[in-house]
């Protein structure tokens, strides 16, 4: 076998040597790219992160000295040295000593009701008239703490100062022993503190990072910062993201055009104290935070490069070493090949896998002679193995082709059978799309089966009506058979049907796919309606000679018609018992065809839940009394307000009352609580009863579900009124639930959300 001439092509050595030198070089410098990246990334994260510390500092230490302020003003209030002092001396002698052991306290004074000033620090503005000053007014309702801000006629008192003064307030009421309200006490923070601790934090770390510390007030004015800052309104994004309550650190522009890195943090959080909400902002430049990262990158390129250039003719040395013994295995190959010699293949022992290639080359050559002999050999019994194997291919398709018929005839007969059910037969995949589909949609919706074939359900149904479906091919594309009953509108008409769905599931017991079969119900919902409103028409009739019948039979009962006969009233008292069973079980007829069609109002107004709670109990006592029964109150969740139905929520505490009257042993209590939370009340009606059995437990809630039908009989009641209960309360944007434990007793509770009424005071 010899190689025909062929075009000049590179030779091995050059390749590899090219090859290996370009992946070293393209390794190194993927090396380098990586490292650079995610040391950039590192020393972005560190900066921020010192930034953020130290954010968290400034924001601890300003909470620290506010809580203090806050705790002297609480103790000086409580001293009876100043609650029943006589001599304003004795006050002045303690706020002295109050000013002595924390000097950032600028000014300490004590103003009697009419707001003149009658003992201070150091005397300063005793006699003074402070009662409209914010602090005065303020700390006469209570305590109080007040912003950043001059006071002039303090700072006329107060020794110079290079920086401006100003403070921050804290006062509280004073009342004598005897509960006399005496006036206000109110100490003054000299802003100065808040410098000297932004100047602590900052001196070790102003002269490697050159970081500032802003104090920003709720309007957006820094009120400690720069200088050329101060005083002035800032707007940023760490300021906004501040005011959210988060503590984190960002990357930001301002407005000197300049990046910074900037970490915040923001005062006055979960303190049970009134704080002051202040943005505290760390900033630095990002050029100075990433300067010895940017000095270190230039190290490493360098560095690197160098290091590449190294490797790489290292690599090229090498690999032309490596390539020798193959450039003698194919000089000889490629000299037998252009002169057609039966020259040898040389054995090479350059390394183990050129030496192997040689000897297994040289076999090679060897047995070309043999090979060829064997072709010439065999050919002269191809013509009759090609015959053989001719009549062996015809047999295999004749079998095929019987089969494919087969298969065929029986797809025609599933075909002809889904087609003439009254009902459309699919079959999907994984992705939703249609692989078969049933005539019966051409009946239903006018489109041919072909139409639909490898659409998905999403494109043919729409996104619309696709919505409702979509819980259902979730649950079967996990592997789950579904029914269910639905409605959904399709070019413009409504569509009532019942559709199952079942899995496909492989050998492997993998889903492939579902079927689904869906049935046109549209018939039976008509009869569904004509049933209800053949109910409600009833129901309503019935009412009304009820009601009469019912009042009548009380007034008899009562003797309004004149004195009758025991026997004839306990007659009348079973009659007047059995219209009042009818009466509610027509009224739960009603409520629950107003709850299928959607028609229930609901009148929602801002109620206190303690009067609805004691209403409803009120008018539930002489229920009980029948039963020799006691309800009982616990509802000590204070005066909060719920947004509700007053009716429908006297309905349901009434139910759940009755309920538990009902099945409650002779004697025995029913409880009334009340649970309060931050969003949310839970009111929880609990009795001493039979409790519910567990396989009960999920049947609760259902229409015309009652444990068993000896307590139907027994107890009376249609099993309407939990599933009524459970309409209403979620309606009113609440949830309901139970407990319950056999022969212990039962816990039914029904959760509502509090209304939110929010007020603002301007300091």
């Amino acid at each position: 076998m010899f190689l025909s001439k062929q075009a000049s092509r590179p030779k091995l050595a050059t390749l590899l040597t090219g090859g290996v030198s370009i992946v070293v070089l393209c390794t190194v410098l993927s090396m380098l790219v990586l490292v650079d990246h995610f040391a950039d990334n590192y020393a972005q994260k560190q900066a921020e992160q010192r930034l953020q510390q130290l954010s968290w500092q400034m924001r601890d230490e300003l909470d620290q000295v506010m809580q203090k302020a806050v705790g002297d003003v609480q103790l000086l209030s409580q001293l009876n040295q100043i609650k029943d002092a006589k001599d304003p001396g004795d006050i002045r002698n303690i706020v002295d000593t109050l000013q002595t052991t924390f000097p950032s306290y600028a000014w300490i004074g004590f103003a009697a009701p009419d707001g003149k000033v009658i003992a201070a620090t150091k005397g300063l503005l005793e006699g003074a008239d402070v009662s409209q000053r914010p602090w005065f007014q303020q700390g006469q309702k209570g305590l109080y703490a007040g912003d950043y801000h001059p006071a002039l006629l303090l700072q006329k008192q107060m020794p110079y100062s290079a920086d401006p003064w100003h403070f921050v307030d804290v006062s509280i009421p004073i009342h004598s022993s005897d509960g006399t309200y005496r006036g206000v006490i109110g100490a003054h923070l000299s802003w100065g503190w808040a410098r000297e601790m932004a100047r602590s934090l900052l001196s070790p770390v102003n002269q490697q990072y050159s970081a500032e510390i802003m104090v920003v007030r709720e309007d957006g004015t820094v009120i400690l910062g720069p200088k050329g800052m101060e005083e002035k309104k800032i707007k940023s994004t760490s300021l906004t993201q501040s005011r959210s309550g988060k503590s984190v650190a960002t990357e930001e522009k301002w407005e000197d055009g300049q990046e910074y890195l900037t970490g915040y943090a923001l005062t006055g959080n979960q303190r049970n104290y009134p704080a002051l909400k202040w943005s505290i902002l760390v900033r630095q430049r990002k050029d100075l935070a990433m300067a010895a990262l940017r000095n270190l990158e230039h190290e490493i390129l360098y560095l690197g490069g160098v290091l590449a250039l190294i490797l790489a003719f290292i690599a090229a040395m090498m690999a032309r070493r490596l390539s020798s013994s193959l450039i003698q295995l194919s000089s000889s190959i490629e000299r037998r090949g252009q002169h057609r010699t039966l020259e040898s293949i040389p054995i090479v022992n350059g390394f183990h896998e050129a030496h192997l290639l040689s000897v297994t080359l040289a076999d090679m050559v060897k047995k070309e002679g043999q090979y060829l002999a064997g072709i010439e050999r065999a050919n002269e019994s191809l013509e009759s193995t090609v015959a053989e194997r001719t009549r062996e291919i015809e047999t295999k398709a004749n079998e095929l082709e019987l089969s494919l018929q087969r298969q065929r005839s029986a797809q025609s007969r599933l075909q002809a059978i889904t087609d003439n059910l009254p009902s459309i037969i699919t079959f999907m995949d994984t992705q939703e799309r249609y692989l078969f589909v049933s005539a019966f949609v051409t009946t239903e919706f006018g489109v041919k089966p072909e139409e639909l074939m490898g659409k998905t359900l999403r494109e043919v149904v729409g996104n619309k009506f696709y919505a409702g479906l979509a819980t259902y091919v979730q649950r079967v594309l996990a592997g789950e058979r579904v029914s269910f009953e639905a409605e959904g509108t399709i070019n413009n008409r409504v569509y009532y049907y019942q559709s199952i769905y079942v899995p496909a599931l492989n050998d492997a017991g993998i889903v492939e796919g579902f079927y689904a079969m869906s049935f046109d119900i549209a018939d039976r919902k008509r009869v569904e309606m004509m049933k209800n409103e053949f109910v409600s028409t009833v129901s309503h009739e019935l009412r009304t000679p009820l009601t009469s019948i019912n009042g009548a039979l009380r007034l008899v009962a009562a003797g309004v018609a004149g004195e009758i006969p025991p026997k004839v009233k306990e007659l009348t008292i079973v009659a007047m018992r059995n219209t009042d069973r009818l009466l509610r079980l027509i009224n739960d007829i009603l409520d629950m065809e107003k709850i299928a069609s959607g028609n229930m109002e609901f009148n929602l107004k801002l109620t206190k839940l303690n009067q609805l709670i004691q209403e409803a109990i009120s008018a539930n006592i002489s229920y009980a009394d029948q039963y020799g029964v006691r309800i009982v109150g616990s509802i000590d969740c204070g005066d909060v307000d719920v947004n509700v139905d007053r009716d429908r929520f006297a309905q349901v505490l009434t139910n759940l009352l009755s309920n538990a009257v009902k099945f409650s042993h002779e004697g025995g209590e029913v409880r009334v609580s009340v649970e309060a939370a931050a969003k949310t009340v839970k009111i929880i009606v609990s009795d001493q009863g039979c409790g519910i059995p567990v396989n009960f437990h999920d049947k609760i809630f259902q229409k015309f579900s009652q444990v068993d039908n000896s307590n139907t009989r027994k107890k009376g009641g249609t099993g309407l009124g939990l599933n009524i209960c459970k309409t209403i309360i979620e309606h009113m944007g609440g949830t309901i639930g139970f407990k319950s434990t056999v022969d212990v007793g039962s816990q039914f509770f029904f959760e509502l959300p509090l209304a939110s009424v929010q007020s603002s005071t301007e300091l």
